[in-house]
């Protein structure tokens, strides 16, 4: 066994072991790609009848895993004498260690007593605030990683005040704790801000856990937005004895909301990061997430780069770069333009996470060496350059400068996965009744990134919040092996061939029925099996092979069935071997329905055939979970001496009238440029009026206001002559008139067009009302000055000489080498674009960088600058006597400023011996 020293006083024995290929050992990887590629999940297993439910360990049912399982394989000369172990860690502070074949408990124990939700008044997560984000164990060292929520001096209760944050580092053979852990958070200050400090009660830890060198970070953020929280990024060394490295707060001085003497008093600086329980990307120097809504908002309306500092960091993808020692120092950021809009809706950006995509198959031209990506409640993807996020109001018209935005069907929680084979595939599951979503990459014809979409799945999420993040895994890395998969809190797990067919669908792979999952759960992997769990406290392993005494009808779908109604569907059956009598069956609800006298009545034969009736029942005395849209269950027949025989039942709910809908949650504009006394050509866009109930839906009004919430003043919407004026700048030719009918299972679109008269930011919430219910949209625009370019010289003194055509270097000794600069400023609002750029490339006086430095087509955003290099570098003379001679060149340029026209700067030096 390797050990390892700390000085002469304290020797520790951590083990210092590898990590096994089909281990699981956090959220995600380090850049939360979502990818697995070492899992051993053939997909002819997974499909065929010999893949099903190995174990199922059922504990209290108030105990909850919201924090994903782990795998991890010890050495072999361990405790644990290389098993592969399945490590638990719940809600009621309770760690686990299974063996991953068996189910069979290795060890347990209670780290304290779980902080109360009773305490709080939220019920986003009931009964008890244990563990909650998922840990993170490193193989180097056999340790496991957690924070832990509880209550000072490890009470089993105490109120908020009392409630306390720890960090954890168990040895995992044992689940002993390592020498100088816990450490305690509670009470430390910001690095960012001294004068906020940690307050344990107030927050919550739901972000993944990453391990970046010896500091393990987590994200946290609030309690239903209760009290006056921030955001917190917090890291704890894994050495002992050291405790916490770096803190850093979201919202911080000078501009957030001053920090309030009491934690129910003052303004909620907000900008939480929690991400569903998605994990923090890293490239092992920067540590990327994404924010929810906040106050403070010192940018306002004013365009900003990334790179500049700003301590209001709410609806933010932010890169933090990480030292030496773990601290941690804001380095970009990219902050939607209509982002104070989308704090007014609640459509927070940090509901989802951010994936640092495989470089080696996702890349483009121009310097975009490695993509994130982003997304949140709006629906709207963000595809960045993690080089260069984006900062603020940085795109043409004052929209966002990013590479890509793409649309999806619904809000997103959690974020998206990627597959780097096969040209490269990106994997979005919206939530509320949309279908998952694969989009292609590939480059347009300059070389920069594009995404497509590919396809999409034919069923969709459950139409309640909940469904998780999609994870793709291969079969030993292998293309033509890939397969995404996703919890779903009603349908269970599901999986899907990853590459979409020729009719643009993702192939689903029918899997045997699981129950209704824990929110926001993703699926861990081991050796060829899938780990989950439910929300009666029980964790199961599906895997093969599983021996099966029937092979039966499944899934039973029953297609679409109005809510108090009835429908019957019938299951076919055939022995696979001898059985001697059935014992019963049972369904997973009330909802599904059959009778065990149904059943064959004595033994059958090997390969005899029977069939039974199952009936959906809908009346209003039995659905417990009123929202329509796909259900699934399951039905479970037990056989004499053989495992039980699982059955899925599928269907859609449907609502008994008419049901409203709108979508997409945001429809965005983009940015337009406006000049005063010019017209600029109008923006346009569209949104859907859906009905998905069953009878007709009759519009009945409607009306648009400045924020969703209450008091909300609403306004109607106006006839004018070119349509219906749905809110101010946004008119609609076709909005269906009020009285108007969507039938049964259909959608109108409604087409707007943006007009600016002014520059800013333009938004509305429009909303819909109908005798299905009634909805809102987000419509968002933004409107800039045009682009003026300023090009400047540099001067000896460290000066810049504006609008300037003339570079003098003036006398320059033969050998020696003089550089001066060229700099071209945005003094405007829109973006300026270099439209010709034509260096000097002599021997002895050329730009530095020609292909880089003004490069035809740069675009230099609002209030920034761009500069290029020019030297001069004579040769040395052989003779001292020789004369002053002179040398000359241009560097020519222009830009789609149409006030700045083709501008020739004139460069000249005079050589001269010594």
């Amino acid at each position: 066994m390797l050990r390892w020293k700390l000085l002469s006083f304290l020797i520790v024995p951590w083990l210092v072991q590898s990590l096994a290929p089909t281990d699981d050992i956090a959220y995600g990887d380090s850049g939360q790609t979502g990818y697995l590629p070492s899992h051993n999940m053939n997909p002819d297993v997974i499909s065929s009848q010999e893949f099903g439910i190995l174990w199922k360990n059922t504990y209290d049912s108030k105990e909850k895993w919201w924090a994903k399982p782990l795998l991890y394989t010890p050495s072999s000369s361990s405790t644990n004498g290389g098993r592969q172990l399945l490590f638990l860690a719940s809600n009621e502070n309770w760690i686990r260690t299974v063996d991953a074949v068996t189910g069979a408990e290795v060890s347990s124990r209670q780290i304290q007593p779980p902080f109360l939700a009773s305490d709080l008044g939220c019920p986003d997560v009931p009964d008890f605030i244990g563990i909650i984000g998922t840990p993170v164990i490193d193989p180097k060292t056999e340790t496991a990683y957690f924070f832990s929520k509880g209550y000072l001096n490890r009470a089993s209760s105490g109120g908020v005040l009392n409630g306390r944050y720890s960090f954890h580092a168990l040895n995992i053979n044992d689940l002993k704790d390592r020498p100088g852990f816990p450490v305690v958070v509670d009470g430390h200050p910001a690095d960012n801000d001294g004068a906020r400090y940690f307050i344990g009660g107030t927050t919550m830890q739901r972000t993944g856990l990453s391990l970046v060198n010896d500091v393990v970070y987590g994200g946290f953020g609030s309690h239903c937005d209760l009290f006056n929280y921030t955001g917190w990024i917090v890291g704890v060394s894994t050495k002992p004895n050291v405790g916490v490295s770096s803190i850093f707060v979201t919202e911080s001085a000078p501009f957030a909301p001053p920090v309030a003497p009491k934690i129910s008093e003052g303004t909620a600086p907000g900008a939480g990061v929690w991400h569903a329980g998605m994990g923090l990307a890293s490239d092992g120097s920067r540590l990327f997430f994404a924010t929810g809504n906040g106050q403070g908002r010192q940018n306002k309306d004013a365009p900003a780069s990334g790179k500049d500092p700003l301590s209001t960091l709410s609806a933010c993808v932010i890169n933090l770069g990480i030292d030496g020692g773990g601290k941690l120092k804001l380095s970009d950021y990219f902050q939607p333009y209509e982002y104070i809009s989308l704090d007014l809706a609640d459509l927070d950006l940090g509901s989802g996470g951010v994936s640092l995509l495989d470089p080696s198959a996702f890349s483009g031209s121009n310097g975009v060496s490695r993509i994130a990506v982003a997304g949140g409640k709006s629906g709207k993807i963000y595809v960045l350059n993690a080089d260069s996020l984006g900062g603020f109001k940085q795109g043409s018209g004052g929209a966002d400068n990013v590479l890509q935005t793409l649309p999806s069907t619904g809000t997103v929680y959690g974020g998206s996965a990627s597959y780097p084979l096969e040209g490269g595939y990106l994997y979005v599951m919206p939530q509320y009744c949309s279908p998952m979503i694969a989009y292609r990459f590939g480059r347009d014809s300059a070389g920069n990134p594009l995404f497509s979409k590919a396809g999409q799945t034919q069923d969709t999420s459950a139409c309640r919040l909940g469904t998780g993040v999609p994870t793709i895994t291969t079969y030993q890395g292998r293309a033509g092996t890939a397969i995404v998969w996703v919890a779903d809190v009603d349908a269970g797990l599901r999986a899907y061939r990853a590459i979409p067919d020729a009719s643009g669908k993702l192939p689903k792979i029918n899997l045997p029925p699981t129950p209704k999952l824990n929110k926001f759960q993703r699926p861990a992997f081991g050796d060829g099996r899938v780990y989950i769990s439910d929300p009666n406290g029980g964790v199961m392993c599906l895997g093969a092979p599983v021996t099966q005494a029937l092979s039966c009808s499944s899934p039973v779908s029953f297609d679409s069935v109005s809510a108090g109604s009835t429908a019957i569907r019938t299951v076919n059956c055939t022995t696979l071997v001898p059985i001697k009598s059935f014992a019963g069956l049972t369904t997973s609800d009330a909802t599904w329905q059959a009778k065990n006298s149904s059943l064959p009545q004595g033994s059958l034969a090997q390969n005899e055939k029977f069939q039974f009736s199952v009936t959906w029942n809908l009346t209003a005395s039995l659905i417990g979970d009123q929202s329509p849209g796909g259900k699934s269950g399951s039905l479970t027949i037990y056989t004499s001496g053989a495992k039980p025989v699982q059955i899925q039942l599928t269907g859609t709910q449907v609502s008994a009238k008419s049901l409203l809908g709108l979508n997409p949650q945001q429809v965005d504009f983009g940015g337009t440029v406006f000049s005063p006394g010019s017209t600029s050509a109008p923006l346009r866009a569209s949104f859907n009026i859906a009905n998905s109930g069953s009878q007709s839906l009759t519009i009945t009004g409607y009306a648009y206001s400045t924020t969703a919430d209450p008091p909300v003043e609403y306004n109607n919407v106006t006839q004018v002559a070119n349509g219906v004026q749905v809110s101010p700048n946004f008119v609609s030719n076709n909005l269906p008139a009020v009285g108007s009918q969507v039938a049964a299972g259909q959608s109108t679109a409604v087409s707007v067009e943006f007009n600016a008269d002014r520059v800013g930011n333009f938004d509305n919430i429009f909303t819909v009302w109908s005798d299905g219910g009634s909805q809102f949209i987000l419509m968002t625009a933004s409107a800039t000055s045009p682009s003026t370019g300023e090009l400047s010289i540099s001067t000896p003194d460290g000066g810049w000489d504006v609008n300037v055509l003339e570079l003098d270097f003036g006398r320059v000794q033969a050998g020696e080498k003089v550089t001066r600069q060229i700099r071209i400023c945005n003094r405007g609002g829109g973006l300026l674009r270099i439209t010709k750029s034509k260096p000097p490339v002599q021997p002895e006086l050329h730009a530095v960088r020609p292909t880089s430095d003004f490069p035809e087509g740069q675009t230099i955003a609002a209030g920034q600058c761009a500069t290029g290099d020019v030297e001069v570098a004579p040769s040395p003379s052989t003779d001292p006597d020789s004369p002053d001679r002179d040398i000359s060149d241009s560097w020519t340029f222009n830009a789609d400023d149409p006030n700045f026209g083709l501008r020739v700067v004139e460069i000249r030096a005079t050589i001269f011996s010594s």
